[in-house]
């Protein structure tokens, strides 16, 4: 009756190998699956051990993602994948449907004083210190711009930095 051992891979008990010397131990079966598991074990111990072995492993990848570009991969699996595409394009949709409505529906920062709710969905915001807006990244003011200061409103408020105006036709 021959010996048996267990199969670290799939956990199987099977039948020893009877080529194999005794003080050896047979850690795999025959199957194809622990074979793989077997090969790619050893090319790892191998890669870890032998930097001859881990310098043509480099090499044979350099030379692969030279030949084979991602972009093109990616081009390649969008074609042959027409439901990944069709799915990321709806997912991407929803997501800038998503990001719109809270652009347009958050409130402004604490510090800025909200000046008008634009008809574009822009906030007209502005940082006021006394009574000069300070925050040259908070205002969108239309015409009326004259050599680094505007008239905004009633408030007649000063901006202090010339560049803090973007200016343009409503």
């Amino acid at each position: 009756m021959p010996a048996t051992f267990t199969c670290i891979h799939c956990g199987q008990t099977s039948p020893r190998n009877v080529r194999l010397p005794k003080d050896k131990l047979q850690k795999y079966c025959s199957l194809r699956a622990c074979q793989n598991a077997r090969r790619q074990e050893w090319r790892k111990r191998l890669y870890d051990e032998e930097a001859d072995y881990r310098y043509r492993c480099l090499g044979q990848q350099k030379s692969w993602r030279h030949n084979h570009s991602a972009d093109q991969y990616q081009k390649n699996y969008r074609e042959s994948h027409p439901d990944y595409v069709a799915r990321n394009r709806e997912l991407q949709g929803q997501r800038n449907a998503k990001r719109k409505v809270a652009h347009q529906t958050s409130p402004p920062p604490e510090q800025a004083v909200i000046v008008e709710l634009g008809a574009d969905g822009h906030w007209l915001l502005c940082e006021v210190v006394g009574s000069k807006i300070v925050n040259r990244y908070a205002l969108s003011v239309y015409p009326g711009v004259h050599e680094g200061s505007a008239e905004m409103g009633s408030r007649g408020a000063k901006i202090v930095n010339r560049y803090a105006l973007m200016a343009g036709a409503p």
